[in-house]
């Protein structure tokens, strides 16, 4: 599996990275910013992890855009703007993990959460109004 991490916390990429790579799967660190829409759209990952205070530009929209729906797990240590960070999982979040991780073990649930409810359908999306 492809997956893209969009966090500017390294720490945290790295300890996904390494985990994750473990696992036979690639993965390429993006610390966000305005490239990070360019980057999900040339590398096309099978599924982003994104830190939520870089999804308020419409990112997620941009991430779930193109070939079919692409599972996003969103990050958060923002405990305190817990009410943004849920608005932008209605938005699109498939999932959504508390930083700091103790145990990376939570990493890889909240990816299998993610994908069953891309892959369900259980996450519903809203239907952009015409103009």
């Amino acid at each position: 599996m492809k997956v893209l991490v969009l966090d500017p916390d390294w720490r945290f990429a790295q300890q996904a990275r390494d985990y994750l790579e473990d696992r036979a799967h690639l993965v390429v660190h993006h610390s966000g910013g305005d490239r990070a829409r360019d980057k999900v759209e040339q590398w096309g990952p099978d599924l982003v992890i994104v830190a939520a205070e870089l999804c308020e530009g419409g990112l997620l929209t941009d991430i779930h855009e193109g070939d079919g729906h692409r599972p996003a797990v969103l990050l958060t240590g923002w405990m305190e703007r817990y009410d943004r960070v849920w608005r932008m999982w209605q938005e699109g979040g498939d999932e959504l993990l508390m930083k700091p991780i103790f145990n990376i073990d939570d990493l890889h649930d909240a990816i299998v959460v993610a994908l069953e409810n891309a892959s369900t359908g259980t996450r519903v999306r809203p239907v952009a109004a015409s103009a």
